[in-house]
């Protein structure tokens, strides 16, 4: 394998800049100052580059090199925000070299395949590839993937994308999407001294709560292949007013993850139904559902694509991967899909340290990463 040692230099740069999305953290820097620095590593390249305005005077970052058939193009994308970084007990910008791992806050989330696809990227000459070969940093993929959003309805068109997030360069064509939304349960105030007085919304959502948790059984008769079961969780509560009062009301967020072939939708009426028999069980619960505020889709499985054919050849070539699988976890390619997008997920790294206060990305990965990336940049 060609070794890469730029890949090492340019992905410690990236880890120094601090980029947690800001809103996530307030005091968040965003991604701007990773934009300028790949800015900085094309301009010394002379590859083409470019922002791509998104919102809030955040912008995706697109690099590219033309291809031999002008209107045919493939986009590899890595997000350029991070999460915060509140536990972590060492610098989680350094960026250290330690027993072939390199550490730092968005060191394998996705910094990583991010350094190794524009590395990939300075390797091709303008013709070597067929198709032009786009690479963007995207931004807000942490919180609600703005960035691939603005890709898919910019109106230039990609026949495939290949998107960089940690899968121990494992080949993922398919994962799981997620609808969230809230539910409340309205009571009636009064003193606790005479409950009788009152309607208790938290005693009401404890009704809820527990049908949804048989629901949530149910799901589990729905298998999916390569991604196993939905599921739904009730992952924040809120209620109550104060110690002497009957609550008035009660709040609870619920995470529903979808399989592919599940429409957000669909979900969201099944849970309706539940709300529905139990208003009809108990006249005195008030429950309702809020508007949903986000839909993460579940992209279709790329399983029969041919970016899914080009990529298993390079996985097996590079790193003896190349076995199609499936993941529970959310990806910039649902909402890539969204623009008719065949997506397919590789990258360096376990997903086991995303997000976790000891981050790492291991380096023998990393190189094999732009091998991985450059093969199918020539052969797609």
């Amino acid at each position: 394998m060609v070794k890469h040692p730029g890949v090492i230099k340019l992905l410690q740069k990236l880890v120094q800049v601090e980029s947690i999305n800001p809103s996530l953290m307030s005091k968040g820097s965003g991604e701007a100052n990773i934009a300028d620095l790949l800015a900085a590593f094309c301009a010394s390249r002379n590859i083409t580059h470019e922002m791509q305005p998104v919102s809030d005077g955040r912008s995706n970052f697109l690099a590219s090199v033309p291809g031999r058939e002008i209107n045919c193009r493939i986009i590899f994308v890595a997000h350029m925000d991070t999460v915060p970084v509140d536990q972590w007990e060492n610098d989680p910008f350094s960026g250290t070299l330690n027993q072939g791992r390199l550490y730092g806050r968005g060191s394998c989330d996705t910094k990583g395949s991010l350094a190794a696809m524009m590395i990939a990227l300075s390797s091709i000459r303008q013709g070597e590839a067929r198709s032009t070969v786009v690479v963007a940093g995207s931004v807000d993929e942490e919180y609600r993937k703005a960035g691939a959003r603005t890709i898919a309805k910019s109106g230039i068109s990609y026949e495939a994308a290949v998107v960089g997030e940690p899968t121990d360069l494992e080949l993922v064509v398919a994962h799981k999407g997620s609808v969230r939304w809230q539910i409340e349960v309205h009571g009636r105030p009064a003193h606790t001294s005479k409950p009788h007085l009152g309607i208790n919304a938290i005693t009401g959502m404890a009704k809820v709560v527990l049908a949804l948790q048989d629901f949530n059984e149910q799901l589990a008769k729905r298998p999916h292949p390569l991604v196993g079961s939905p599921t739904l969780t009730v992952s924040l509560i809120e209620g109550g007013s104060e110690v002497t009062t009957v609550p008035p009301i009660c709040r609870i967020w619920i995470d529903r993850r979808l399989i592919p072939g599940e429409k957000p939708k669909v979900a969201v009426e099944e849970v309706g139904r539940i709300l529905k028999e139990l208003r009809q069980c108990d006249a005195s619960l008030d429950v309702r559902a809020l508007p949903v505020p986000f839909e993460d889709p579940p992209p279709d499985s790329a399983e029969k694509t041919r970016i899914a054919e080009v990529a298993a050849r390079a996985c097996a070539k590079v790193a003896g991967t190349g076995k199609f699988t499936g993941v529970p976890y959310g990806t910039d390619a649902s909402q890539l899909s969204l623009g008719g997008i065949p997506c397919i997920i590789v990258g360096p790294g376990s997903i086991d340290q995303a997000h976790t206060n000891d981050e790492y990305v291991p380096v023998d990965q990393l190189e094999k990463a732009v091998e991985l990336y450059r093969e199918i940049m020539l052969n797609y």
